[in-house]
């Protein structure tokens, strides 16, 4: 008969990885180092394998205990989820929902689904955790995230999860009033330009970057990558160029200051979606959240605001 890891020894395990070192984790856990070490022991014992080294700068993952670790997040997510929808149901409190958004959703469709959600939910705790698709994907495999609302992903990302279009609209060139290459007709003129582009290359985003990028042989040309909430500073700040829809800009406080650079070459269109597993059960608040996108995705006037 195999012998199953005791909790006690899993959520020890994580911790010494959260805080990387035996001695941190025994103090965070209120333990002591010895009592810690030994958990590690015997569930190493129990699974007959190395789970961590220890080197001068910390404990360190070895390659099983990679592939343990990572199916451990998600057993350990998944029952905290568990708890939380037992708890929703045995009282009058709604569960907690943890959620993914690139900047387009947070800035368009977030503040109406949360006003209509929390009049159901009243005592329902809503996170946020804003990223792009690259950076929200690996939080929604291991259960951290109930869903996300990102770009549109290929179908070679999307193993074990449910891509659902919600909303499209187009992207447009801008940069700061007054900037040199403001009245610009044409990619071609671009090409030494300084970009602030997505941090993700999947899926659209790396046509984008062939799109933007296909006549240009400058080696000189700076591109730097990061949220969107950077891209608009740098842009007003550091006269650099990015790509945003216009509901982005419209919704920012720098809209007064921005222009869209009047290029001949139509972008692609962003198209935008809810993504969540096929293979594990969502929470019922995050059912309700879901539906509340939805709706709210629907509502939302997507035709293009006219710029000042």
């Amino acid at each position: 008969m195999r012998y199953l890891p005791k909790l006690q020894q899993l959520q020890t395990f994580q911790a010494i990885l959260l805080h990387g070192s035996i001695r941190t984790a025994a103090k965070a856990l209120g333990q002591s180092q010895p009592g810690v070490t030994r958990s590690l022991q015997e569930l190493e014992q129990i699974l007959g394998i190395s789970l961590i080294t220890r080197g001068s700068t910390g404990v360190v993952l070895t390659d099983i205990g990679r592939l343990f670790n990572s199916r451990i997040e998600l057993v350990l997510n998944e029952l905290d989820r568990a708890l939380d929808e037992i708890e929703h149901h045995t009282s009058s409190t709604s569960g907690p929902v943890t959620i993914g958004l690139s900047l387009l959703p947070i800035l368009t469709i977030l503040p109406g689904a949360i006003k209509r959600f929390k009049v159901k939910h009243t005592k329902s705790c809503v996170t946020n955790v804003e990223g792009q698709i690259s950076e929200l994907l690996p939080g929604l495999r291991n259960g951290k995230l109930d869903f996300i609302i990102c770009a549109h992903a290929p179908l070679e990302y999307l193993g074990g999860l449910i891509q659902e279009p919600l909303m499209s609209t187009q992207y447009f060139i801008y940069a700061r009033k007054g900037h040199p290459l403001a009245n610009c007709n044409s990619l071609v003129e671009l090409q030494d330009a300084d970009w602030f582009l997505p941090v993700t290359k999947i899926g659209y985003y790396d046509k984008l970057d062939q799109f933007l990028f296909k006549s240009s042989n400058s080696q000189h040309k700076s591109i730097m990558r990061g949220t969107g909430c950077a891209a608009l500073q740098m842009v007003m700040n550091a006269d650099y160029l990015t790509i945003a829809t216009s509901q982005m800009i419209h919704n920012s406080h720098l809209k007064q200051d921005f222009c869209i650079i009047p290029v001949k070459e139509i972008l692609p269109t962003a198209k935008f979606c809810l993504i969540y597993s096929s293979e594990r059960p969502l929470t019922l608040a995050a059912k309700n959240l879901m539906h509340e996108f939805r709706l709210e995705s629907q509502y939302y006037d997507w035709s293009e605001p006219i710029m000042p």
